[in-house]
């Protein structure tokens, strides 16, 4: 199965991505290098033995994304890109809600037109409620408290309504 995933080169991702090729699956990285390094596809092929396929974009550009999806024949998205750092999310809003919501809406529109339909996305424990009890459960109560876990909650639902549609 080709597999694209994005934010490729960060730090779950890169394990994910392991994980995908000794599976038998052919990964292809897409990422900006903004929260990553260059230097973890030699890591890959170093762990491996094998080099992933990398394309350096930005996930917010949809007929890159649609470009990609197409040329390499993908069957499957893991959506990684995304900003992380909370602290940074609250002094910068804006540029979490632009990258991880407008990132998000470009990623579908463009698996929408070349016809790639599924996805699996990486969530955040931030996008439950500060008062949930330990360890906490799938189904506890939802209640994002910073920038960072509003735009995975707000991801979360948007996706519930495309699958819904």
């Amino acid at each position: 199965m080709n597999i694209l995933v994005t934010g490729g080169a960060g730090y779950i991702a890169s394990h994910t991505v392991l994980s995908l090729i000794e599976g038998g699956h052919t990964p292809v990285l897409l990422d900006n290098f903004c929260n990553s390094k260059p230097a973890v596809l030699d890591r890959i092929a170093a762990l491996c033995g094998q080099r992933p396929a990398m394309v350096r974009a930005d996930v917010r550009d949809g007929a890159q994304l649609e470009q990609v999806l197409r040329d390499q024949r993908i069957d499957a998205v893991i959506h990684f890109a995304a900003l992380k750092a909370v602290g940074e999310s609250v002094e910068q809003p804006l540029a979490y809600y632009d990258n991880n919501i407008n990132g998000t809406l470009s990623l579908l529109a463009a698996m929408r037109r070349a016809e790639v339909k599924t996805l699996v996305f990486s969530s955040s424990a931030t996008v439950y409620s500060a008062d949930q009890p330990m360890p906490l459960r799938e189904d506890g109560a939802l209640g994002a408290v910073n920038p960072y876990g509003r735009t995975k909650l707000m991801v979360e639902n948007i996706m519930s309504d495309v699958a819904a549609a």
